[in-house]
Order: structure tokens, then C-alpha cells, then sequence
């Protein structure tokens, strides 16, 4: 005869006190309820990159927007590989050169129209004719919030048609710290 497991499954008491501190199954740290409250859709604890990228934002980010814990952000950054915290923590941002100034403008553009649709805005910084620097960070609070990294992980869905010296340079600096 087969073996039958019973599924259990916590009781409500054990839920409520597990559940803010973390995703039951991964171990992430659960988004603030204040925090998630504040997007127009939240496509399950924004634990993924695909679920940070399939949130709403709906133009909603203001003074009364909650800034997200510092181990809540440090939980979802790996979601979000082209991107680097600053600092001081308040901002994250992604780096990069295009082929060239056709490039640069196309993904700025596309960028643009993500942005607007969603009603959150970047710094958008352009130099050295290709040279893209995109940072975010929700001024109105003075730092990061659910609706940054949702920007985030939406950009990173916009097509860039990388310089290949560039792309050349950072695969030898991905195998270089792979390899200490």
C-alpha cells in the first residue's frame, strides 16, 4: 500500500505570528503591510522578480508612502541583479553602456513609457553619448519603497542593445569574482 502523508498546515495563531517576519516558504522577509497597501496590485509577497515586475504601481507614491525595512530591500535585491544599493541606502541604481546613442535614446524612451504608466519616475542620466544611469528612489520620502523595486524589476524587461565591449568587460568581471 502507498504511503499517504497528510498535508498540515499551521493554525491561525502560528500564521499570524510567522507571517510578518517572513514568506513561510522562502524565507524572505514579508512585505509591510503599509507597504504593499500602498501599490494599486500586489502580485503575491513581491518575492520574485516576476512578482515585482507583474505589481501595479497606479501613481501612487507620496509623503504618506511607507520607506521598506532595510532587510526587506536586502531580501529582494537578488531579484534584481543589475541593480546596486547605495550607500547610504536610500537609492538603488543600475549602470550600463549602450551600442551607441540610438540605443541609449531607445531605452530611454521605452523606459520613459514604463514609467509613465506606471506614474513613478527615475533619474534618467545620459552621458558620454551612451553611458545610462538610471536611479530611483521615492523623493517624497527621502528613500526606498515597494514601488521603487517594482520600477526596478519593470525596467529590467526593457530591451537594451548593450555595447559588446561592455558586455565583453562585465562577463570577465562576473567570472573573475565567481572564481575568488
Amino acid at each position: 500500500t502507498p504511503l499517504r502523508v497528510a498535508a498540515l498546515s499551521p493554525s491561525p495563531q502560528v500564521t499570524a505570528l510567522l507571517a510578518p517576519r517572513c514568506c513561510l516558504m522562502s524565507g524572505i522577509p514579508s512585505l509591510p503591510e503599509a507597504a504593499a497597501s500602498q501599490l494599486a496590485a500586489v502580485s503575491g509577497d513581491a518575492s520574485s522578480a516576476q512578482e515585482l515586475a507583474s505589481c501595479k504601481i497606479g501613481g501612487c507614491c507620496g509623503r504618506d508612502t511607507p520607506l521598506l525595512p532595510a532587510d526587506v530591500v536586502a531580501a529582494r535585491l537578488p531579484f534584481l541583479p543589475d541593480w546596486a544599493l547605495s550607500d547610504d541606502g536610500k537609492a538603488i541604481s543600475r549602470s550600463f553602456v549602450a551600442k551607441n546613442w540610438g540605443a541609449a535614446m531607445a531605452f530611454i524612451n521605452a523606459a520613459s513609457e514604463v514609467c509613465e504608466d506606471e506614474g513613478h519616475h527615475p533619474d534618467l542620466h545620459l552621458t558620454n553619448w551612451r553611458d545610462v544611469r538610471v536611479v530611483l528612489s521615492t523623493h517624497a520620502v527621502g528613500g526606498l519603497t515597494l514601488p521603487d523595486l517594482v520600477l526596478a524589476a519593470k525596467l529590467d524587461t526593457v530591451e537594451v542593445e548593450y555595447s559588446p565591449k561592455w558586455l565583453k568587460q562585465r562577463q570577465a568581471q562576473a567570472a573573475a569574482a565567481a572564481g575568488s
